[in-house]
Formats: C-alpha cells, structure tokens, sequence
C-alpha cells in the first residue's frame, strides 16, 4: 500500500508547527512536508532573548532532533527543559514533545506515562487530541490494538479539529487493517475521504483499491460489493472477484459475477467489457451438451450456507471430469435472493431455454411448493439438499432430498437408545422453536412405536441461561412416576456431596429415566447440562445435529461426557469415501465440509450418475433416481424412499474426552 503524507494545521502556540509534525514523524508514518515546515521555526525579533523566547528555542531545537532522527538528543534537551521547573505555557508542549521522543527511542512505557502527564496536568490543552492520538500509535506498536481502536473513535467523536479527525481516521484503518477488518478499514477511509485536502483523497483511494486488489480473498471481496452495491470500492470488489472467477475458470460464477455488476453498474467503464464477457461466458456454456442448474441464496444472510452447498455440487461436476472420460456438463447459478420479483420468472427461463437435466435446490422449505410445480410442468427433477418437509410426493414424483430429516435423526437415536442401550424410560427437554418441536414430536413418537416410555416433555425458551423452571417441572412429572426423593446426610466431611455447602439433611433425587433427549443447539445444551447434573439428574444425554458444532465437546462442561448426537454428515469419520471427500474439499475451498456442502454434493453426484448411465432428459433422471436402490452417495450406496427422500446413513457421535467420536 501507499505512504501518504500528513500535513498538520498549525495550533494557536508558535512551536505548534514543529510538534504537530515532529508528532507525525515519529509516529512512523512518512511525512512530505513543504520546504517551510522542514526549516528551523524562525526566530522572534527581539532586542534581547527574555525566558520565555528562551523555553521556545529549546523546544524548537528538541523538535528539530526529532526531525533529524535523532531523538535521544531531543530527549535529553526536553529533560532538561521540563526539570527546571518551567510555567505552565508551554509544558504541554513540553510533555507531547518527550512523548514523542519517548516513541522515537521505542520506550513504550516512557511515551505512555508523558502522555498521560499531559491529558492529567492539562485536560483542557489544544494538544489533547494530538496526544491520543500518540498513544494510540503507541498501543497499537506493543499490539494492544484493542486499547487504540477506542481512543481513536474518541478523537473522532470529539475533536473539532479536521485535520484531527482525518489523522484519527487514516490511523483506524491501518490498525483494523492488522486485525484483518478489512471492511471496518475501508469504511474509515471513505469516512476519510471528505477531510482529505490536495493530493491526499487520491492517495486514500490508491489505498483502498492496493487493499481489495492485493489483501482480499473471494469471501471478503463478496462483502465488500454487497455493502457498496452503487458505489467504489463496491466496483471494486466485483472486477476482482470477476477476475478471479475466470482465472479459476468457475464460469458459473463469472456469469453471476458479471450479472450483479452490469445490474449494478450499468454505466461503468468496465461495462461493456463485462458485456462482451457475458457473451462469451453463455457461447462456452452453450458448449455443453447437458446442464444442471443450482438454486440457493448467493447473497444475503443465508449466502454461506448456499455457498457451502454450490460448493458441494461443484466439487462433485469436477470429480465426475477425473480421468477425462465424464460427461461433459455445465451449472447454471441463480441466486434466489438477488431479485425476488423476478426469480421466478428467471427460473422459467431457465427451465424453457435451456433445459438443464436436473434443478439442486431450493435451500429453505418455504421456496418448495411453487419450484415443485414449475418442476412438474416441465419434467425437470427437483433435488432439494436442505429442506426438511417431509412427504414430498404431495409435491409430484419429480421432488427429491438428500437432506437429513429430522425423522432420520430422531428415529436413528432411539434405536441407538432402546435396542443398543436398553433403555425404557425418557425425558425430553426441547427449545420452543420449530426445529426443537417437531424433533421433540418426532422421537417421542418413534419411542412409543418401539415400546419406551415417555416420562415428560419440557419445552425451554432457545437463548435463556437459568433452565431452574423446566427442571422443577421435569422432576415434578418424575416424581409422579418413578422418581425417588431420598433424605441425605448433607455433611461433606462425611459424604463429600456438594463440597462447600452447609451441613444439614438434604433431599437427593434419583430419576425414573434412563435418559434426556435434548434436540438444541450446542450452547443452550452445554448449559442445560450442567445445571441438570448440579440437581442430581446424572442420566446419559441424547441430541441431535445442533450439537455438532466444532468448539461444544472441548469447552462445554463435563456434563456433557458420554452424550450421544446424530448427524448427517462426520468430516472425521474413518470411511474413505468421506475421507476423500473432506480432503478434496479442504484443498480446493482451504475450509472443512459441512452437511450442506455433503448433502449438495450428494445431489449433484446423483445426476451426474444418471447423466453417466445414458439419461438425457429430465424423465429420465427421475426414472434413475426413482428405480436405482445403491445410489453412490457418501455414506455408502443408498437409495429414495417412496416419499421422495434419500435413505441416507446417519452417523452417531458421542462426547469423549473433550472431542467428538464416531459410534458406527
């Protein structure tokens, strides 16, 4: 990135000049300061030199050993000035001065404290601002970038000063540059741009396109567009990822690419190369004699979980080209969420004109019916890799899933839990939201069928921190039934129950169950746990995949040792399909597959299968998926069942030891 200069506008106090920019100097940032203010601050007339003309030219002369690199000296000098007791006019000068030099010889700890000598003898100076300004420089070289970042945000609120606010601004975007903010960054120098005087808005754009164009992967480049939609860097950001998307040669993605940016941009400089792209971009699509089109969230709040899909069903068309006997198929992308009025139509589009052999989408439920029937009108399959609504035949015979049910969860735990386990009796405890309801339903109905017994179901609020209340409830049930309250010796020198607590009689309570199914996410459940063991309800725990979050088994409490989990998907299973697959996928997305990303590859693999075994029509694809019951899908061969979801393999992981283990 480039240096640009600082040019301080002078205080009121004639040294005003020289520390401001002795200030700038040492702050490390190089300073192109006009031949005036590089020469020695002019003297006063005078017919003799009175004390006060004396204290300046000791700090004109400190501020040109600063100047000169030579801080030490300087140092020495101000010393010297600051013990012999001077008056209060020029002090703070006096004190920013040392700070400076302090900052210049690297001593931290010394910068700091005549700064704060500063700011604590001299609240109201006009170099208040310039001296926090110092300080943070100051944190952010010991890596304290944390303390400086607030300090800056004060000067900016604070001062009235332009050329204040800008040095505040250009020094924020630097510092959240070293953390890696880079849209935090890019933010304070547009915030910049409007104080900057002559050349410096130009050298605070040429910062800008050195960061997106040399600091920005894909990821961050996609931010950056979709937060300046109409305006630079936003242009930006989209030539680049245009750029790199062709270089990689996802043309899928530079068609998409090129979309948001003519839609956007219509009357860039760059538009009418990216006119020219796109006709070259749908000739080489063209080329391809079958197609498949993907439908998810490209942008938007649920884009990461579309992107980790698309990216699944893209290592899947690449996979089927190793060896170089796979057909040859090109993806079609549609983003649902960047123009809703006119998805649809877009969609029937596709659909009429260019025929792709199978749809992979939708991601959510709620988008289901209406693509179902377009599917049906035009016999092109409808795999959807996410959506859990069950009974998709209602839909027509051309809707599928490759998507984990909740009915394959919770059927796969209570078997583990009563023909593995021998477990009779259960209680659930389930968060008040969709998700946790209709696991709940699900798991006491499967129970029921395989002769367990269901002993109470509690619903919890998703996000509270004290669960006292459903406990009470859950032990009440209990107690009608099977539960047993018993009176104990409270004494921990004789029982060692509850070390800390008063002697006395206590109530123990031993539960009726065998177990707890809690079907919530990996937070609440951690917490639920451990209250749950602090009243004596010590019972293996059961869950389902909202506990498969990467930090739940190493940092929730012991509680949760020993529980069990089902998922669709386990990037440490020790099956070589899975293997191969999460070491693809690391390589090419330098990220671990999630179960969107699986269960889009499953999809994508499917067709692509279809397509190899001679189907060429989207009736033919059904007839495929319809009829074949050893699929190749990554849990091993499977197949659909009759209401159009995929019989896949649900994989059971239980806490150990601070990590995930696999159970099969």
């Amino acid at each position: 990135m480039v240096s640009r200069s600082v040019v301080c506008a002078p205080p009121l106090r004639p040294c005003g000049v020289a520390l401001a920019a002795a200030l700038f100097v040492t702050l490390g940032t190089p300073v192109q300061a006009d031949a005036a203010s590089k020469a020695p601050a002019p003297s006063r007339p005078a017919p003799a030199k009175s004390p006060a003309v004396t204290a300046q030219s000791a700090l004109d002369q400190a501020k040109r050993l600063i100047d000169a690199e030579q801080p030490e000296a300087a140092a020495v000098m101000l010393r010297r000035y600051i013990e012999s007791g001077p008056g209060p006019d020029l002090l703070d000068d006096a004190y920013l001065l040392m700070a400076a030099a302090m900052f210049g010889m690297k001593e931290q700890a010394e910068t700091i404290r005549y700064v704060n000598q500063l700011l604590g003898e001299f609240p109201n100076s006009e170099l208040v601002d310039r001296a926090k300004l110092l300080l943070a420089k100051t944190h952010a070289r010991a890596g304290n970038l944390d303390l400086a970042l607030p300090l800056l945000s004060e000067v900016r609120s604070l001062s009235t000063d332009p050329t204040v606010k800008r040095d505040a601004l250009r020094l924020t975007g630097e510092f959240q540059v070293q953390k890696k903010d880079f849209l935090r960054a890019i933010q304070a120098w547009l915030d910049e741009l409007p104080l900057d005087t002559g050349d410096q808005a130009q050298e605070t754009e040429t910062q800008i396109r050195d960061l997106v164009n040399e600091k920005l992967d894909a990821p961050m480049l996609v931010r950056v567009r979709d937060a300046y939609p109409k305006m630079f860097p936003g242009d930006l950001a989209a030539i680049k990822l245009i750029e790199l998307h062709t270089t990689s040669g996802e043309d899928h993605l530079v068609e998409r690419d090129l979309r948001i940016f003519l839609s956007r941009f219509p009357n860039h400089p760059y538009a009418a190369k990216a006119a020219d792209l796109q006709a070259v971009v749908r000739t080489k699509f063209k080329a391809h004699p079958y197609s498949i089109a993907a439908i998810f969230p490209m942008s938007g709040k649920l884009a990461p979980f579309g992107t980790e899909v698309l990216n699944g069903v893209q290592l899947a068309l690449e996979h089927s080209k190793d060896g170089g006997d796979g057909p040859s198929i090109g993806l079609i992308v549609k983003d649902t969420e960047s123009d809703r009025a006119a998805f649809l139509d877009e969609l029937s589009n596709v659909l009429s004109d260019d025929r792709p052999l199978a749809v992979i989408g939708p991601l959510l439920s709620k988008n289901l019916p209406v693509m179902a029937e377009m599917a049906e009108r035009t016999r092109v399959p409808l795999i959807t890799p996410s959506a859990t609504v069950p009974n998709l035949r209602r839909f027509g015979t051309y809707v599928f899933s490759t998507a984990l049910t909740y009915g394959h969860q919770a059927k796969r735990v209570a078997e583990y839990a009563l023909k593995e386990q021998q477990f009779k009796r259960f209680a659930i405890l389930y968060p008040d939201t969709p998700y946790g309801r209709d696991l709940a339903r699900l798991f006491a109905q499967e129970i029921r069928q395989q002769d367990g017994e269901l002993i109470a179901s509690e619903p919890y609020k998703e996000g509270d921190n004290d669960f006292r209340a459903v406990i009470a409830k859950l032990k009440a049930e209990d107690l009608k039934q099977y539960g047993v309250e018993v009176q104990v010796d409270n004494d921990p020198a004789k029982t060692g129950i509850r070390k800390g607590g008063k002697k006395g009689k206590r109530l123990l309570y031993s539960p009726g169950f065998d177990a707890i199914f809690i079907p919530g996410r990996s937070l609440d459940v951690g917490l639920l746990a451990a209250q749950l063991a602090f009243y004596d309800i010590a019972v293996p725990l059961l869950g389902a995949n909202g506990w498969n979050q990467p930090d739940f088994a190493r940092v929730a409490d012991r509680s949760v040792e020993g529980g069990v989990f089902a998922d669709g998907f386990f990037a440490e299973s020790s099956s070589p399909a899975v293997q191969e697959f999460v070491e693809r996928y690391r390589k090419r997305f330098q990220a671990t597959p999630s179960l969107f990303a699986a269960q889009g590859y499953d999809a994508a693999r499917l067709t692509v299968e279809a397509i190899r075994r001679g189907a060429t029509t989207g009736e033919a694809v059904r007839d495929y998926l319809l009829m074949q019951h050893d699929l190749p899908t990554l849990s091993g061969p499977s197949g659909f069942n009759p209401d159009g979801t995929l019989n896949r393999h649900v994989f059971l992981i239980q806490v150990k030891q601070g990590k995930f283990v696999p159970l099969d």
